[in-house]
Order: C-alpha cells, then sequence, then structure tokens
C-alpha cells in the first residue's frame, strides 16, 4: 500500500488529485491529509484516510510538523499544493531521514517560484514570455503594463498600471514586482504532463471561457503545436516527472507564458473529464508504473467543451 501525504486540503487542487487517487488505486492507497482548517470545514476529508489539521506554512513550526507526520505515518509519497509547501517540500527532500519519500518538488521547481527567476528561466530555455518592463526607461507614451508580486499567486496583488501609479510605485516595485507587457485574450491553461525519464510528454490546452473565483468554470479544451512545443522545454528544463499546468496569453509576438505552477491546478480535472487523465498518470509515472491507459494525444482537429458544476458535501452531521 502507498502511504500519501497532501497538502493544502482545502484547495480545488487538492481535491482534485485526491479525487483521481481514489477514483484509480482506491484503498491501495492511504491517503493522509492536512490544512488549516478543522477537518469537518474540508470537502477533501471524506476522501482522507487521516486528516491532521496544522498551522499555516508560515508557521515557524510548520517545517517541524510535516517532518512529524511524515516519519510517524510512514509516508512515501509528499505532494505540496500551496507554493510554501512547494518551496518547504524542496528543503525536507534535503534531509537524510527522510531521504526514502518522494517529494513532488525540487530546487528548481522551488526557485520557479519566484516570479522575476521564471521570468528569467523561461526565456532562458527558449520559451516565450511578456515583455518584461525595465521602469528605468519609461516614457510618456508608456503603458499600462501588468505587475504582480514575485512571491504571488492565485492574482493576488496583480494589478494593470498606468504611467503615473508605475512612476510612483517605482522603488517598490522594482525589487517586489514583475512588470510585462498587458497581453490579450485568450487566457489558456496548459495541462501539462512530460515524464524526463523516458522524454515523453502530451500538453491539453484549456481556453477559460469562464472564471469564477479564480478558477475556470466553462472551458475548450484542443490541441496546439506551439504550446506542445513550450510543454516539452519545460518539461525537459525542470526534470519534469509528472503535470504541471501554466498559463499563456498573446503578446506582441504571440503565445507567452504568463504563470507557472509546478503542480496541477484545479481546473485540471476538466482535463481529466474528458478523457485525459494528466492527474493518474503523474501518480502513476511517480511510482514507475504504466500511465498509458490514461493517456493519449489530442487529434489536431479535436476540440472538448467542458462545464463545471459545484457539488455538495456533507462533512458532519450533529444532534
Amino acid at each position: 500500500m502507498k502511504i500519501v501525504l497532501l497538502g493544502a486540503g482545502g484547495t480545488g487542487a487538492s481535491f482534485a488529485i485526491a479525487s483521481r487517487i481514489r477514483a484509480n488505486w482506491g484503498e491501495n492507497v492511504r491517503l493522509i491529509l492536512t490544512d488549516i482548517y478543522d477537518e469537518h470545514l474540508v470537502a477533501t476529508s471524506l476522501l482522507a484516510d487521516k486528516f491532521y489539521k496544522v498551522p499555516y506554512v508560515s508557521d515557524p513550526s510548520y517545517s517541524r510538523i510535516i517532518g512529524d507526520i511524515i516519519l510517524s505515518e510512514g509516508v512515501q509519497t509528499y505532494i505540496p499544493i500551496l507554493n510554501d509547501e512547494i518551496i518547504l517540500a524542496a528543503n525536507l527532500s534535503r534531509e537524510n531521514k527522510l531521504n526514502h519519500v518522494d517529494f513532488w518538488s525540487s530546487d528548481i521547481y522551488a526557485s520557479c517560484i519566484d516570479k522575476i527567476f521564471a521570468d528569467s528561466w523561461l526565456k532562458k530555455i527558449g520559451v516565450r514570455t511578456p515583455l518584461k518592463i525595465n521602469l528605468s526607461d519609461l516614457s510618456g507614451d508608456s503603458g499600462p503594463w501588468f505587475s504582480k508580486p514575485r512571491d504571488g499567486f492565485g492574482s493576488r496583488g496583480a494589478a494593470v498600471l498606468t504611467l503615473d501609479e508605475a512612476i510612483n510605485l517605482k522603488l517598490d516595485l522594482t525589487s517586489n514586482f514583475l512588470i510585462q507587457e498587458l497581453c490579450r485574450s485568450p487566457e489558456i491553461t496548459v495541462d501539462s504532463f512530460y515524464d524526463a525519464s523516458a522524454d515523453t510528454g502530451y500538453a491539453y490546452c484549456r481556453e477559460r471561457l469562464e472564471i469564477k473565483s479564480g478558477v475556470c468554470t466553462k472551458a475548450r479544451l484542443f490541441a496546439d503545436p506551439e504550446l506542445t512545443d513550450f510543454s516539452r522545454k519545460i518539461g525537459k528544463a525542470l526534470g519534469q516527472r509528472g503535470t504541471i499546468c501554466f498559463q499563456v496569453m498573446k503578446s506582441n509576438e504571440g503565445w507567452a507564458v504568463t504563470d507557472l505552477n509546478l503542480r496541477p491546478g484545479a481546473g485540471t480535472s476538466m482535463t481529466c473529464s474528458a478523457g485525459f487523465d494528466v492527474i493518474a498518470a503523474a501518480f502513476a509515472c511517480r511510482n514507475g508504473d504504466d500511465y498509458s491507459k490514461f493517456i493519449k494525444p489530442l487529434e489536431a482537429s479535436e476540440e472538448f467543451f467542458i462545464a463545471r458544476q459545484y457539488s455538495d458535501f456533507v462533512t458532519l452531521r450533529t444532534l
């Protein structure tokens, strides 16, 4: 039996991963879940065998707590979700007492959490990103631009800046924000599976037709050769074994990667529902199993339209 620790149980990404693992491996996996909320407030807990309420990742005790859970439960696989969890997992992977654990992270994953680093890294491996703006070269006819915190997630702190706003915030933005050209629709999320050991990869492009609370609820799934090339370049440079997702929009030069997520996303389950189970494939790949039954390439002319509806779960009843 494989013992798996899954972080950030209250997130859509965590629910998607737990759902696909449980659907395909059933009771052959012992699933342990963590979250900052009580168990009865986390729907994913219904799919877990054990639940731990933990402090925020920023708490100084968090690393020790996760390490203790891994050792006491005999965890073999740790799947981090939040950016800080991905960084933590990379750090824990270097501890001798935890060298038996498959951490779904690495030093390069952790480094790419920094959006300024990720932007430079993507350019170096031949993947287009939006034009980066040098605030020392502002001119009267420049802007607007798109700014985002270098350690941000989920669009928090992101904003469109006018020239005056950029000038007023110039000193703060220089070190803490990435400033880029304002890209155009459509906004696409690419669910990217890659197995570095076999140099095998698949890319599934989801056009975000409707978004609610930051999560895609209506999507068009299609194939694109240029975005497949982006996916392979990223996967090879990351040494990726499994599934991540990244966002692209149209820059003045063409498709450009606007964000890189070192894990499946909350919307990745939409790709799975169309018969391309990149989450199950990732789990199989990381465990050295055959993943070919879970994924296949999209045909060039093939399209899927997917609509999401929310489900309700009773997690606790008291009398």
